[in-house]
């Protein structure tokens, strides 16, 4: 065995310098990763947001007042040479119980006022969530004219069905 001292093996020649536009980029990674992790951290818990805002803000498309079920509809469609028909189910939301009372007095002319109006559609009436809105809007007030004015809060169609 020799004393030789062991050799060394060449070190390998340098590689290319990166750019510096790598260096800068991996720079701002590093940093808007942090920042990123920082603001996850210290964000308050989803839950804790949510009551926040229902506290100070009351729900708005909840039902509020009661509700009254009114029959179901069924009219042909005003298409000449074609047998369609539509039929609609309709809950009314009214602003208080007493409005209950006009409802169930007023109930046979509702029927028929609403058997008139929907018979007298066409089925482009019937078709969308356009047409639909407009014809919620057109049932309502014929409803509050019948009941009076700041009885009905809003109208809903539970049914409707067009063949």
């Amino acid at each position: 065995m020799s004393d030789a001292p062991p050799e060394e093996k060449p070190a390998a020649p340098p590689g290319p310098k990166p750019p510096k536009i790598v260096l800068i980029l991996l720079v701002l990674n590093l940093g808007a990763t942090g920042f990123t992790t920082f603001k996850m951290v210290t964000a308050p818990a989803p839950q804790a947001e949510h009551q926040e805002k229902s506290e100070a803000e009351p729900a708005g498309p909840e039902v509020a007042g009661p509700v009254v079920q009114l029959d179901p509809y069924v009219v042909n469609l005003d298409e000449p040479g074609s047998s369609r028909y539509v039929k609609v189910t309709v809950q009314v939301e009214l602003v208080k119980h007493e409005a209950e009372e006009s409802i169930e007095k007023s109930k046979q002319l509702i029927r028929d006022m609403f058997l008139s109006h929907l018979s007298g559609l066409k089925l482009a009436d019937c078709l969308g969530t356009a047409a639909k809105e407009k014809l919620r809007e057109e049932l309502l007030k014929k409803l509050t004219s019948v009941v009076g004015g700041g009885k009905v809060r809003r109208l809903f169609f539970s049914e409707f069905v067009v063949q």
